[in-house]
Formats: C-alpha cells, sequence, structure tokens
C-alpha cells in the first residue's frame, strides 16, 4: 500500500495542501527492480514534488484566463499546477499515465475544495480523444525519448488557437524539445519565473515554454 505525507504550500497567497508518496525512494527502488527482471514497472517519478511545478503554479495564478475554459494537466504527478488551474476558475482534468498519479491528484483537488476534478490515463503515443484549449506540463522534459510522444499528443489533444505552458527548471534536455517543437511547426515563446519575455534557455534556470500552433496547422 502506497504510504503518503502531507505537505502544505502557499502559492501566491493560496494555501495548497497536498498528499504525496512519503517514500518516492522505495518507488524508485522497485521499479528499476523490476525492470531487471523483466518486469514492466510503473513510473517511480510522479510522485515527486519537481522543481518546477511551484513556479508554474504561481505563474497560472497571476494570468486571466477565460472561465469558459477546460484545462489538461499533462504528466499530473500529485496534481499541484491542476489544482491551482482549479482555483484560477478552470475545469481541470488530470492525466497521467501512472493511474496511482491520477488517483492522488484527484484526491488532492478534493482535498483543496474540487471533488468533481476530471482524469484520464493513458501514455503519449496514444492520446485520447478529447481536446483542450489549454494544456499545462511541469518538468516533463527530462527524457529526449518522450519529447516526440508529447508533441504527438500536444498536437491531438490542443484545441484550435490553443495554448501549451510547459515549465522547466532548467533542464539540459529543454533545447532540444524547443528545437524539435519549432521544426515540427510550432510557435514557441519563452517566459521567466517572473512571466517576462526570455530570449533562451539557461541550464538550471526556470523557463516556461508556450508553444502555440500555427495558423495553417490549425
Amino acid at each position: 500500500m502506497l504510504k503518503l505525507k502531507t505537505e502544505t504550500l502557499v502559492i501566491e497567497g493560496h494555501s495548497i495542501e497536498i498528499e504525496l508518496p512519503a517514500e518516492p525512494e522505495a518507488m524508485l527502488e522497485q521499479a528499476l527492480q523490476e525492470e531487471a527482471s523483466g518486469v514492466d514497472g510503473w513510473d517511480p517519478y510522479w510522485g515527486l514534488l519537481w522543481a518546477a511545478s511551484p513556479v508554474t503554479a504561481a505563474l497560472v495564478l497571476k494570468q486571466k484566463w477565460p472561465s469558459e475554459w477546460t484545462c489538461l494537466e499533462l504528466g499530473c504527478g500529485v496534481g499541484l499546477t491542476g489544482i491551482v488551474a482549479l482555483k484560477a476558475g478552470l475545469h481541470v482534468t488530470f492525466s497521467d499515465q501512472s493511474p496511482a498519479a491520477v488517483a492522488v491528484a484527484q484526491c488532492n483537488a478534493a482535498r483543496n475544495g474540487f471533488p468533481h476534478a476530471q482524469g484520464l490515463v493513458f501514455p503519449w503515443h496514444l492520446p485520447p480523444d478529447q481536446q483542450f484549449p489549454l494544456i499545462l506540463a511541469s518538468d516533463v522534459l527530462y527524457d529526449r525519448s518522450g519529447h516526440e510522444p508529447l508533441l504527438t499528443t500536444l498536437r491531438s489533444v490542443l484545441a484550435p488557437g490553443g495554448l501549451v505552458w510547459i515549465g522547466d527548471a532548467g533542464r539540459n534536455n529543454a533545447p532540444h524539445f524547443v528545437e524539435l517543437a519549432r521544426s515540427r511547426g510550432w510557435n514557441v515563446r519563452l517566459r521567466d519565473s517572473h512571466g517576462q519575455d526570455t530570449p533562451s534557455l539557461e541550464h538550471l534556470q526556470f523557463r516556461l515554454i508556450q508553444l502555440t500552433q500555427s495558423q495553417v496547422d490549425q
């Protein structure tokens, strides 16, 4: 049984209470053991509160959103960014390839006053037949092999005229993703932790990567 611990974070004056795995190292060890024995395990990383998530969440709260917009949080993990999006007035669906992650994110949403948030479980190479005007993600660029499937999902689930926000803490693979996205016809805008436009991606420096589709693709 998954052991959980409770943490309280303050994001832009909002107190957010979340539960997350109490022993993430044990999750990683078990996944590695299963991989070594030839058994397909689960993603052991969803239970960590990655560095980009609180910064992305703060930027979500600073933005004014259309009240009717629906939002998909990709790779939701424990759901912090999605919960903040709910507080910002958006209608959020939490998604991850891990059923446990989606379940924890929905429970965390309920803890913060949103008991009816939706959830989806799917791998990025098999996106659902749904579209959203806003897609949020944090710390999802750590593995280059996931960049192409991620863009496949974004192309499929982003509604025409929609917006993608990906928070990244300055990982080495982020420039590769940006180059790949541009080569696939995406418009890319980079913003810093204060929401200001910035020209480049610096190592270990937070960037908000905003993607939109070119008019010819919509």
